[in-house]
């Protein structure tokens, strides 16, 4: 058993050896410039620009160099002679619609874009709730006196 265990041993030695000591390669440094051109793969075609999903560009630039040009803006002859008036803003009012909270109908309202339920008689931004209508709407009072009418939208 130790003649065996010796043996083993001793091969083992010798294989290590010969991996050790044999002689290496070139190595990399060492191959011709042409060898390794003649190995490497033909480069990709390019792809056509409609062949892409998305458009081509630089990642390294944050604005597209090319530019449309302007526009040219007609030349005015002269100043209109009456004043256009200034464009009808939308009513920040609005009925959103209507809401049943413990048997009473309530009223969502979008006032300056904040909706708010309010009941007959409920007041929010000095408007107050006069009635509420399923088809006629919601009438209301506003700071200034004037009742206006909240017409039902398909919502």
């Amino acid at each position: 058993m130790k003649a065996r265990l010796i043996a083993s041993a001793a091969v083992l030695v010798v294989v290590l050896a010969i991996v050790l000591l044999r002689e290496p390669g070139p190595g990399a440094s060492a191959r011709p410039a042409e060898e390794a051109a003649r190995r490497r793969p033909p480069p990709a075609a390019p792809m056509a620009a409609s062949d892409s999903p998305w458009p081509a560009r630089d990642p390294f630039r944050y604005v597209e160099e090319r530019r449309e040009p302007a526009a040219p803006v007609p030349a005015r002859s002269s100043p209109p002679s009456v004043a256009s008036a200034p464009s009808a803003t939308p009513n920040p009012l609005r009925l959103v619609g209507l809401v049943r909270r413990a048997g009473v109908l309530k009223a969502a309202v979008s006032m300056w874009g904040e909706t708010v339920v309010l009941g007959p008689g409920e007041e929010s931004r000095g408007y107050k709730v006069l009635s509420i209508d399923d088809e006629a709407g919601v009438r209301l009072k506003g700071p200034d006196g004037e009742e206006l009418t909240l017409l039902p939208s398909a919502f």
